[in-house]
């Protein structure tokens, strides 16, 4: 997404941004095939190799800090720096708040009447897997723009503090919600809690968190999570934030923790 340059200082950053596979710029769009976690991990350090960068400082948002986190774990010694804004563990914890009634549920319940809508009955109470299974299989049909407008619509209700209407045109929705979902349905390829289970590989490497104090997308417990294993981990909670990345206040950390490291550093980063 271009617009997070906007939380850096192009005269002191040099910026890589990336659209994983199947998405955004990056083709062919929308293809599953070969679209792994640990596909993308690959990307990145290739990526790397090819503009000839020795380490880098990497930043994620959201479903970005699971990326980063076990790209990180993975290339440690590549590694300057993390910059993480609403961390999400990939874990069955996190898809059971988001995706199952009696998480986010209960504190959006109009949302969720829309996104069980398309849902036979029988599946409105039961678990977050039997769920995205139902999606994984519409999404996949002849009528899949409705049901991604369903999956999609439900995390963009939920993801600002203040609720706005989604602009998000349509045939990103259904990128959205594919892949997303093409991930969740397959727990991201990850063994259950491989993140904290590998995160000590991490402690010598800076770690700044940037998390909305009312983020029910990615639950701040997650953050402190990863503060309590690693204490050198800095943590900056925006208290008028949800998980929305546009979200002003989170935009204004973001710029100034990314300052605050060229600062301290003295040098060009590149990211």
């Amino acid at each position: 997404m271009p617009s997070m340059t906007k939380i850096y200082d192009l005269k002191k950053w040099f910026v890589v941004l990336l659209d994983q596979r199947g998405c955004g710029l990056s083709k062919p769009f929308l293809k599953l095939e070969h679209n792994t976690t640990w596909d993308l991990v690959e990307d990145i350090e290739a990526l790397r190799e090819h503009l000839n960068i020795p380490r880098w400082f990497v930043s994620g948002g959201s479903w970005g800090t699971t990326l980063a986190l076990v790209y990180a774990i993975a290339n440690p010694s590549r590694v300057t720096g993390l910059l993480l804004r609403g961390v999400c563990l990939g874990n069955q914890a996190t898809n059971r708040w988001l995706y199952e009634k009696g998480g986010v549920s209960e504190i959006y319940p109009e949302g969720w009447k829309l996104f069980t809508s398309v849902l036979p009955e029988r599946l409105h109470d039961k678990g977050w897997k039997e769920i995205a299974l139902y999606y994984y299989k519409k999404l996949r049909g002849p009528d899949a723009q409705r049901y991604a407008d369903a999956w999609w619509g439900w995390e963009a209700s939920v993801s600002r503090l203040i609720p706005e209407k989604d602009t998000t045109p349509p045939k990103k929705c259904l990128a959205l919600a594919i892949i997303e979902n093409h991930y969740f349905v397959h727990n991201c390829w990850l063994k259950e809690g491989h993140i904290m289970q590998n995160i000590k590989k991490l402690r010598h490497i800076p770690i700044t968190i940037v998390h909305g104090r009312y983020d029910v997308v990615c639950p701040i417990t997650q953050a402190f999570e990863v503060k309590r294993a690693l204490p050198h981990t800095k943590l900056h909670v925006v208290t008028k934030a949800g998980h929305a990345a546009l979200h002003p206040e989170i935009r204004k950390e973001l710029r100034r923790v990314t300052n605050l490291v060229v600062r301290k550093s003295g040098t060009r980063k590149k990211m």
